[in-house]
């Protein structure tokens, strides 16, 4: 019973170390398809090494010695990590994604993964040592893949979010460590001091890590099932960061005004007449605050996947729901439109997962198209788009892809960087265009803003769901920025 129990421990500690290094490294890589897909590529490297390091002690006289000491020896591999992976992750971020994710992985988890995947093989022998070869091969891979699936599961909806990442990797290493030891001791109690030694030396190790490091000025920290939330205190100036430092997902400025692309948003309400708005990316409410600049009393709808977004926006940037003129939903924005029956006049779209990448699904023809089924006969969407390359490659797909849908396509230049597209249900009158209040007169940025049509400046990409090559064209523009 040891062994099977062992196949699906091992198959779990190795699923659940996969997810957690991806969180590991959000905050110093991002979160993009690239980061996973570098992470799985590695991780599965690691595990055809360990499978054919595996297969051959399997052939050897102390197979389930072993069997216990990979156990051991990943668990000490992981130990190992918790202690490096605070000088280790900064410099390597500065290498670039790919191959910082890669080099992050090939030091901090692959030899772990490769001793946990070795344990595959050694059991397969030990139990056809007792039995069929085929039956045995059947059911350490069945008890090993529902380890794998009890791994993910627990990782990803308990361990990640109840106990954030140090933590999950610090039981994750003790687990190893215990199932180990474990198996030793079954088979030789006169062993129990060599193993409890190193136990106690283990646990006092783990409860010492040095935890990774941290923006300056953090005030509070959390995780979530889709990012690690931090609100960071900057002078005067309040900062909404997901997974990266550089990822700032909102500002709140004592004064109203920002100084950043937010600002632009209180345009919204000058450009359409409206009463009710949806706010598809809420973060922690700055493009609210400046659409109520020039529309006190308006109606809205916020929608925010992330619940611990909306704990940091209610807790440290004022926001605060009401039945009557703010409405919270915590759901993924493509998901509300399609459940939600609502009108609205206005409509603000700044979603970005933890990074410069805009989700795919939320950026196609159908998407728009079901967000204009939601919009009034006279109505304006509002897209924040971060295109700092030459030739605007992405915004110009963007724009393309909004003309499929709507008649009147503008764009607006917030800064070198950032953009803001206007999706107009029908086209503005001038008037509307040139005239600012004199509520914008503190605010000569967006007061001056100049509206154009988006000339591409080449060939143009529509989205579809089919086809959306959004991270692509996001990353080459990053490559480009560096160099």
């Amino acid at each position: 019973m040891l062994w099977l129990a062992t196949a699906a421990v091992a198959g779990a500690l190795v699923m659940a170390l996969e997810m957690a290094s991806v969180r590991l490294l959000a905050p110093y890589f991002g979160y993009s398809i690239y980061v996973w897909g570098t992470t799985i590529g590695v991780v599965m490297a690691a595990m055809v090494a360990g499978y054919a390091v595996g297969g051959r002690l399997a052939d050897g006289e102390r197979r389930e010695s072993h069997l216990h000491f990979a156990l051991l020896a990943s668990a000490a591999w992981q130990l190992l990590a918790l202690w490096t992976m605070r000088w280790l992750l900064p410099p390597l971020a500065e290498t670039g994604e790919m191959l910082g994710v890669t080099l992050a992985v090939l030091l901090l988890f692959a030899p772990a993964l490769a001793a946990l995947a070795a344990a595959g093989p050694i059991l397969v022998r030990l139990c056809a040592d007792v039995g069929a070869i085929g039956r045995a091969a059947g059911l350490v891979s069945a008890l090993s893949t529902a380890g794998s699936i009890a791994g993910i599961l627990a990782t990803t909806f308990w361990l990640l979010p109840e106990l954030g990442t140090r933590a999950t990797l610090q039981v994750l290493c003790g687990v190893s460590y215990s199932v180990g030891a474990a198996g030793l001791l079954a088979r030789s109690p006169r062993r129990r001091a060599v193993l409890l030694a190193p136990a106690a030396a283990a646990s006092l190790l783990l409860a010492l890590a040095p935890g990774v490091a941290w923006s300056e000025g953090s005030v509070w920290i959390a995780e979530s099932s889709y990012n690690v939330v931090r609100v960071v205190q900057r002078g005067g100036q309040r900062v909404l960061q997901l997974n990266h430092p550089a990822s700032v997902h909102s500002v709140r400025e004592a004064g109203g005004w920002t100084g950043l692309y937010y600002d632009a948003f209180a345009l919204g309400p000058l450009l359409v007449p409206g009463r009710r708005a949806l706010v598809l990316g809420m973060g922690a409410g700055g493009s609210i605050r400046s659409m109520r600049l020039t529309a006190p009393e308006i109606e809205v709808d916020a929608v925010e996947i992330d619940p611990r977004v909306v704990e940091a926006a209610r807790l440290f940037f004022g926001i605060e729901p009401d039945q009557q003129r703010l409405r919270l939903h915590v759901m993924d924005a493509r998901r509300f439109l399609a459940r939600n029956r609502g009108t609205y006049d206005l409509v603000q779209l700044d979603v970005y997962q933890g990074g410069p990448y805009i989700p795919f699904h939320i950026a196609t023809e159908e998407f728009f198209r079901l967000a204009r089924a939601r919009m009034s006969d006279d109505a304006l969407l509002m897209m924040n788009v971060f295109d700092a390359g030459s030739q605007a490659e992405l915004l110009g797909s963007l724009a393309a892809t909004l003309r499929q849908v709507f008649p009147c396509v503008m764009a607006g230049q917030t800064d070198s960087a950032n953009h803001m597209l206007f999706a107009f249900t029908r086209r503005p009158p001038a008037d509307r265009l040139e005239n600012r209040p004199g509520v914008l007169r503190s605010n000569a940025a967006v007061r001056d803003m100049k509206l154009r049509e988006v000339a591409p400046r080449g060939p143009v990409v529509v989205f579809t769901d089919d086809n959306a090559p959004i991270e692509e064209m996001t990353r080459r523009m990053l490559g480009a920025r560096a160099r």
